[in-house]
């Protein structure tokens, strides 16, 4: 007699095939990658703004394990007050490039109007000029630079390598036109500015909030309003599908306009930079800010902003401007001479651009297939 063979049935118990707790055992890393924060780091556009923090986490364990005692962490609100005192005026010069960098632009003016605005601001304090007038025009300054090179840009179909290039000749010729030598800023009001802060703890623990940090996270809010939640910021990050704004134009966004704002943004943050970077050296000076605009389109770079327009944030710009500034604490602590500075800044802005070519590179065969 043969004997027929039947499948198994299936186990009635509902706990059979999983986990100690009735849920699938699906693994750590399965969920892990289900968790919202982990899916939304992990998206393609963010990857760089993901880089940017991973570095930034990297540095301070690094630092953290390596330079703190029995007396003092590194990691301390310590240090991230002297980072935003001393890198307020650099924050908010790449919170503008980030607005140009994002439309697929370049400003190479805003080191140059730095040193102008510096300028300018002690020659008038020194002849008596009100205070309130002085900073007022010494942004109009930054401004009229980003209005020119915006209308250069946009109306005369001026690359903006050379339109702003020739705005950062001008810029410079002015600062020396003005004064060759280095400018004491005295007046009363303007050092009343510079050395007004909040201060919190005591002893070796005390942090402080001063103006500068208050007026860099202003223009952090209002970039990240203008940028995230308007038709203008919309509008911006269609200009840098490389497309010459056609889409934005079918869109019906004003795309002429936009090109020439975001510049008039940028020159804005760099007379508001200078005036920040004048606080904190209470002086001006014609030399000041060469090579501090390739400190903020680095700034951006690292925070993730794409150089070929359509992708970044503001915050990963900041993030960007505190990898920057760890980055020297760093080399301080080392003992090292400060040139080193550059040549790590140069390793991570080509790990940076490295990764926005491979993320550019596997979207192009992603849309070939």
């Amino acid at each position: 007699m043969s004997t027929v063979q039947t499948a198994p049935r299936a186990s009635k118990n509902p706990q059979q095939g999983k986990g100690p707790r009735g849920g699938h055992d699906t693994g750590f890393v399965a969920r892990l990658m289900t968790n919202p924060v982990v899916r939304k780091l992990s998206d393609r556009r963010l990857l760089p703004v993901t880089g940017t923090l991973v570095a930034l986490a990297v540095i301070l364990i690094v630092g953290q394990a390596r330079y703190s005692t029995d007396r003092r962490d590194f990691l301390s609100m310590r240090l991230f007050s002297n980072l935003l005192v001393d890198n307020s005026y650099l924050i908010v010069l790449a919170i503008g490039m980030t607005f140009v960098i994002i439309t697929g632009g370049i400003d190479l003016s805003v080191g140059a109007v730095v040193a102008l605005v510096g300028l300018v601001v002690a020659k008038l304090l020194i002849v008596g000029a009100p205070l309130p007038v002085v900073l007022v025009l010494g942004v109009l300054i930054g401004t009229t630079f980003g209005l020119l090179i915006g209308v250069m840009v946009q109306y005369f179909d001026i690359q903006p390598f050379i339109a702003s290039l020739a705005a950062m000749f001008l810029a410079r010729g002015l600062a020396n036109v003005v004064s060759v030598q280095s400018l004491a800023i005295k007046d009363e009001g303007f050092a009343a500015l510079a050395s007004w802060k909040i201060k919190f703890g005591e002893g070796r623990e005390a942090w402080s909030i001063n103006l500068s940090m208050v007026i860099a996270f202003v223009v952090l809010l209002i970039a990240i309003y203008l940028l995230h939640y308007t038709r203008f910021g919309r509008t911006v990050y269609g200009l840098g599908t490389g497309d010459n704004g056609t889409a934005v134009n079918l869109m019906g966004l004003k795309g002429s306009s936009t090109k020439v704002w975001v510049y008039v943004i940028s020159g804005t943050c760099a007379g508001i930079a200078g005036i920040l970077f004048a606080l904190y050296t209470k002086s001006g000076f014609n030399l000041t800010g060469i090579g501090m605009e390739l400190d903020a389109i680095a700034a951006v770079v690292i925070g993730g902003a794409l150089l070929t327009g359509g992708g970044g944030f503001v915050l990963g710009s900041v993030a960007g401007v505190l990898v920057y500034g760890l980055i020297q604490v760093l080399i301080a602590r080392e003992g090292l001479d400060s040139w080193w500075t550059k040549v790590f800044i140069g390793v991570v802005l080509l790990a940076f651009v490295l990764l926005q070519r491979a993320m550019t590179f596997r979207q192009g065969r992603g849309s070939a297939t």
